[in-house]
């Protein structure tokens, strides 16, 4: 496995669930900024790839959208994406369907019924309760609970601690902030926030999640 992205705060817990479970990483692909890597990995700068063998990459990032500029710069480069990275302390029913590039870490208790999509990260101690749909690239926080046939759509994020009820449905590209408990569904594009969550106003090109590089 080849962790594609090191700027990221959370690659240093890429590196600790892999060596946990067993799986080697061969090198580390830096693409913008200073990597933030805890072992001694062989890192290697975009730049200066040509030459090296490809294999699969994991694409390192908690922001869903930086997680997915990262998955197509390395299949753009010949890489394939890697088999879902799952922390051996995670507790998961059987027959999980999760998609290549997704990321379970340590802690993480998901239902049965469940299916996640490609790129998914699943944080810390995250409760993911059963027949739980994650679309392509969603981000969940640590200690974020999901009550169960909860839906949530491609590219949306939520916050550390945030609570979703049960049966809720989020759109596609959608922030819950950090803390918020969810009870009625939520329209794409969305930022909402608070105990009951509220739809808040978001100027996209002002957030940081969006900033170039951005993490």
């Amino acid at each position: 496995m080849i962790l594609f992205g090191l700027r990221s705060p959370i690659v240093v817990d890429y590196e600790i669930s892999a060596e946990r479970s067993g799986r080697a990483i061969a090198y580390g692909v830096s693409v913008s900024g200073h990597p933030r890597v805890l072992s001694d990995i062989e890192i290697v700068e975009f730049l200066e790839l040509e030459g090296w063998a490809r294999g699969p990459a994991m694409p390192c990032a908690f922001s869903p959208k930086k997680r997915a500029e990262l998955a197509q710069l390395a299949q753009d480069s010949g890489f394939g994406l890697a088999d879902a990275l799952i922390d051996p302390t995670a507790i998961l029913p059987p027959r999980l369907r999760i998609g290549v590039g997704s990321f379970v870490n340590a802690g993480v208790v998901v239902g049965g019924g469940c299916a996640f999509g490609e790129g998914v990260l699943i944080n810390r101690s995250a409760s993911i309760g059963h027949h739980t749909v994650l679309g392509d690239y969603v981000s969940v926080g640590p200690g974020a609970v999901l009550s169960g046939n909860v839906r949530i759509g491609r590219n949306s994020m939520i916050g550390a601690g945030a609570v979703i009820q049960s049966g809720i449905r989020i759109g596609d590209n959608v922030l819950v902030s950090a803390g918020s408990v969810v009870r009625k569904h939520v329209s794409d594009g969305a930022l909402i926030a608070g105990n009951p969550a509220k739809v808040m106003p978001f100027r996209n090109g002002q957030s940081s999640l969006d900033l170039m590089g951005g993490e």
